[in-house]
């Protein structure tokens, strides 16, 4: 369907991936439509570190192309081809990353329909990144591009209703899902024959093949998840990602980076060290993705013009002859004359203008630092940057083992979101207020007896998150692994036993300044907290009923309560059911760094 090129921006070197429309393809205005539908679909996913962003779509000379970030790393199916079978920790946390980005793309509406391997990659520090929504669409609205009873997809990992022509939902994604986990652990697809219209009757009638029928050494909870997944129809499998999430964390898979690294291709990254100015005479096509140490041809076209691509010839596969060499330098031009002036004074205001343009197109494409902070109308946020921190507890044996993990940058609250603010939230929605005791009479208190759903619907109406809880851990540890937000040292005396304004404690503050994230409340991430029996039982005990949801998110911080700072150290994590409230739990809030928008440049500065 199109070629991909890896890109080096002409200014700051960074890289992209582009890719072009096939040629022959452009000339059918159904694809062409499909293709910048698939432009616009992706690039609304935008900002999820588990799905690849897409950062411009245009078109010139008959060409139609869109710019993705490039990601170093290898697709599962390469993986697999020279690994083969995964150990089933590794297996589930290829999954639970993958049901994390779908949880995403399912508030947006938009489903993949073609995940398979080749279209899961894994980069250099053991994330999970989805690819190529290239054939998804907007759930339940017709478009008119999908012929009645068209199947798209690949047919090894298609469900039952996409073979039959039906509408699709994230069920048939978790469908396609099952198979790829199928594939993770036993090495093999669990439906396989000699024809497409065989496999396709396998995957409408044929039973599934139980997993451990070829490996008894498996846990009987992947053959649970896979028989789940596989059901034939939509309403008896997981009936969202995060359903399915959730029961993977309740088992201890984890949704972070994992301990899987791919074989990187040393021709591509060998592209990636040379400076810009060397390789302004080369593009490079990049392999297939299931062809990944395939010879890169090369073509000798530039790509110094900024932005890339953006008035792109033809990409050609042959060489083509170099330049002729530069003349010798012409003779002076004589003085103008009025008219000639005239003439010259156009063509100068012409490049003027064309140069402005071109330079407004450079900019967007060039990643603005993020300021140290922003003010909104809730407060001020902190800029916690992008890179490594040290994540998870000191013991080996811990189920969240201390290791280096990698983020995107994000701003984080200075400070827990207050009474005053939540109060504003509740008049402003008409959302039920809280029933703790200090909500009208102490406005600069943190807010308290929100559940998750709460504080998440709080988070939406101010433009903002909850963190997961990676990104809370960062955001109070710092970098340097420290035990406590203000160093290494606990807090042994003079520790309040009842809440404090927000502002309280600056000389406790975190190394990106947040205020109380050890104290005051606990505070909800967005991370689901792997609860069980034992959990339950203690929480009946608690609430005196067992009318309370099975779905526990992660708290993180202590609180200013009795036996609260037991749990001021970094790592340290509760759960508490998302339906439920308490006199100790609050939150915080997270937003996205924001992405320069390349046509909000242009209307910025044309409407001047």
């Amino acid at each position: 369907m199109a070629q991909v090129f890896l890109a080096r921006h002409s200014g700051h070197g960074g890289a992209f991936a582009v890719k072009v429309l096939a040629e022959y393809l452009a000339q059918d205005p159904q694809v062409v439509a499909r293709f910048e539908q698939e432009a616009r679909t992706a690039a609304s996913l935008s900002g999820h570190p588990n799905i690849v962003p897409i950062f411009d779509i245009g078109s010139g000379n008959g060409l139609h192309y869109l710019i993705m970030q490039f990601i170093s790393g290898e697709n599962l199916s390469s993986y697999l081809s020279e690994h083969g079978k995964l150990a089933p920790a590794d297996a589930l946390n290829v999954v639970a990353q993958t049901a994390t980005g779908l949880v995403w793309s399912e508030s947006k509406h938009i489903v993949h329909r073609d995940l398979k391997p080749a279209n899961i990659l894994l980069d250099k520090t053991g994330h999970i990144v989805i690819l190529d929504f290239g054939i998804s669409k907007i759930a339940d609205v017709a478009t008119g591009l999908t012929r009645p009873g068209e199947s798209l997809g690949t047919p090894y990992y298609m469900s039952p209703e996409q073979i039959r022509g039906e509408p699709c939902d994230l069920r048939s994604d978790l469908y396609s899902l099952g198979i790829v986990l199928f594939e993770l652990l036993a090495g093999r697809r669990p439906f396989d024959a000699d024809s497409i219209v065989a496999i396709q009757m396998a995957h409408l009638a044929a039973p599934v093949p139980l997993l451990r029928a070829a490996d008894p050494s498996l846990p009987e909870a992947c053959e649970v998840f896979v028989q789940k997944l596989l059901q034939k129809r939509r309403e008896d499998r997981y009936q969202g990602p995060q359903e399915l999430l959730d029961e993977l964390q309740k088992f201890g898979a984890t949704s972070g980076p994992g301990k899987l690294r791919p074989k990187v291709n040393a021709a591509l990254e060998a592209v990636l060290v040379e400076p810009v100015s060397t390789i302004s005479a080369t593009a490079v096509i990049c392999p297939p993705p299931s062809v990944t140490t395939h010879p890169i041809p090369k073509a000798t076209r530039s790509v110094s013009a900024a932005p890339i691509f953006l008035d792109m010839p033809r990409p050609q596969f042959a060489t083509i002859p170099p330049p002729a060499p530069t003349a010798p330098p012409a003779p002076p031009l004589p003085i103008p004359k009025a008219r000639d002036k005239r003439r010259f004074l156009w063509i100068a205001s012409g490049v003027f203008a064309a140069i402005v343009v071109v330079a407004v197109l450079f900019l967007s494409l060039v990643p603005a630092l993020p300021a140290p902070e922003l003010n909104d109308a809730y407060g001020r946020m902190l800029l916690v940057p992008a890179g490594d921190f040290i994540y998870g507890e000191n013991s080996p044996d811990s189920p969240r083992p201390r290791q280096t993990l990698s983020l995107r940058g994000f701003y984080v609250d200075e400070m827990e979101v207050s009474n005053k603010e939540y109060k504003q939230f509740v008049d402003a929605t008409g959302h039920t207020a809280p029933k703790s005791a200090d909500f009208t009479t102490a406005p600069d208190n943190p807010v308290a007896g929100v559940t998750y759903e709460d504080a998440r619907a709080f988070a939406a109406w101010a433009g903002k998150r909850l963190p997961t809880e990676e990104e809370w851990e960062k955001a109070a540890r710092g970098v340097d692994g420290r035990r406590y937000p203000w160093g290494q040292e606990p807090w042994t005396s003079g520790v309040p036993a009842s809440l404090k304004p927000v502002n309280s404690f600056p000389d406790r503050k975190s190394p990106n300044g947040a205020l109380n994230m050890a104290g005051n409340v606990f505070e909800w991430t967005a991370s689901t907290f792997p609860a069980g029996e034992t959990e339950f039982t203690d929480m009946r005990t608690v609430l005196g009923t067992v009318r309370f949801s099975r779905i526990w998110h992660t708290i993180k911080g202590g609180s200013f309560s009795p036996h609260g700072d037991v749990f001021f150290l970094c790592f340290m994590r509760r759960g508490f059911p998302s339906d439920q409230q308490s006199p100790v739990i609050g939150f915080r809030c997270v937003r996205d760094l924001p992405t320069p928008r390349l046509f909000s440049r242009l209307k910025a500065l044309f409407s001047r």
